[in-house]
């Protein structure tokens, strides 16, 4: 089944979670799959920081993965105040995420996928009549045929620019390190605001346990890179307690979609993840968003493939299906990311102070959902309506 000639039921780009995912699924409903994987080893480099819900192993069930329990938060305002919530319930949990990759790759491997390491798509091609879709790797020299052709290949997705779609319009550049030797507790997540640390976005400290943390940030682009917002946010005053003479172990960089995709389909074309845009814009996390979003798209495809009915207008169902259940989450947590971008640093100083009462903080540790982080806003604007002095007409008028 490996050779050129052979036709693919389907091929997936891309053996991070959301490809591995797509293609077990199909996998299992009998199809013959092929994933491409540009890297010689899956799960390198690093994509995130790892930080997710449990809600992750309902689709790639690898719990095995877990390095460390989060029960607590710190937000960090640019004068340096803080608060603190939680320290009751584990909210979330810091996975190994190479680990949590292979896995996710093992699990399709299982179900009878084939997986090709090094294998990086050059181009796409749709040959009109012919019942298949040509996928060309890196030099021209080899190419495979599939009926499907499955995007999970990120932002800058083959699959994306072979259906003619535009990658998602706004992405931010990110930095972060792993770091080992830090001090302090392991069970709290400090998040750092303000113009001089991550405008746009934020910085995290993310302890994963045994000593080690992930220092990183997003920003949105502009004159300073965020390389040097990192390297300022590694002597950072508030997280100098817990730094301390840590070692930075090994970086990471990359970009992190917070819009999404203009269409996740076309014709004989899926796209998921990060190809699609279906990143939590609050947060910038998109395992869980990913994963679920490759679970409807592989159903979606299995039954265009069983009526052999792969056009444009047969796959549509699959970004109906995904927007119905997500979609209204993410816009709304794009709209409040973007109505928070214009907030200056004492606005947030003072937005910090506003939420600095035992009955809102309570709130965030009981209701806080890193997966639904919209569901808490509305939450917080109903029971301390001054916020939305700093929210956008849209954020207004959803109250």
């Amino acid at each position: 089944m490996s050779g050129e000639d052979f036709v693919w039921d389907a091929a997936v780009v891309g053996c991070g979670p959301a490809g591995a995912c797509a293609g077990r699924k199909l996998a299992r409903r009998g199809f013959s799959v092929l994933i491409l994987e540009e890297h010689r080893e899956v799960g390198r480099p690093v994509q995130c920081a790892g930080l997710v819900t449990r809600r992750v192993f309902e689709a790639v069930p690898a719990p095995e993965c877990v390095q460390n329990s989060l029960t607590a938060g710190e937000l960090v305002a640019p004068t340096g105040r803080s608060i603190e919530f939680g320290h009751g319930t584990e909210k979330a949990v810091v996975i190994d995420r190479s680990l949590f990759d292979r896995r996710a790759a093992e699990l399709a491997i299982d179900a009878g996928c084939r997986l090709e390491l090094g294998a990086h798509v050059s181009a796409i091609r749709r040959s009109p009549g012919t019942g298949f879709v040509e996928l060309l790797l890196a030099g021209g020299r080899r190419r495979h045929r599939a009926r499907l052709a499955i995007g999970a290949d990120g932002v800058q997705s083959a699959v994306g620019r072979a259906a003619g779609i535009r990658p998602p319009p706004e992405m931010l550049p990110g930095y972060e390190a792993e770091l080992s030797g830090v001090l302090g507790p392991e069970d709290t997540v400090r998040i750092v605001v303000g113009r001089e640390v991550a405008p746009g976005f934020f910085g995290w400290f993310i302890p994963s346990g045994g000593g080690k943390a992930i220092l990183g940030l997003c920003c949105e682009p502009g004159p300073l890179s965020a390389r040097t917002y990192f390297e300022r946010l590694l002597g950072n005053r508030a997280l100098r307690p817990y730094i301390g003479s840590a070692q930075v172990m090994r970086y990471y960089c990359g970009s992190v979609p917070v819009s999404l995709a203009p269409r996740s389909f076309s014709e004989r074309l899926l796209l998921v993840g990060d190809a699609a845009g279906q990143v939590k814009p609050i947060s910038g996390g998109g395992i869980y968003t990913g994963t679920r979003c490759a679970l409807m798209a592989a159903e979606e495809a299995a039954g265009a493939l069983a009526r052999d009915e792969l056009s444009e207008e047969a796959l549509a169902g699959y970004e109906k299906r995904w927007k119905r259940e997500l979609g209204m989450e993410l816009r709304i947590g794009r709209r409040i990311r973007r109505a928070f971008v214009g907030v200056n640093d004492a606005q947030m100083d003072e937005l910090v102070r506003m939420l600095d009462r035992p009955e809102l903080l309570a709130l965030v540790a009981a209701r806080g959902d890193l997966d639904a982080p919209s569901k808490l806003a509305k939450l917080l604007f109903r029971k301390a309506p001054g916020l939305l002095k700093f929210a956008g007409a849209f954020i207004k008028s959803l109250f």
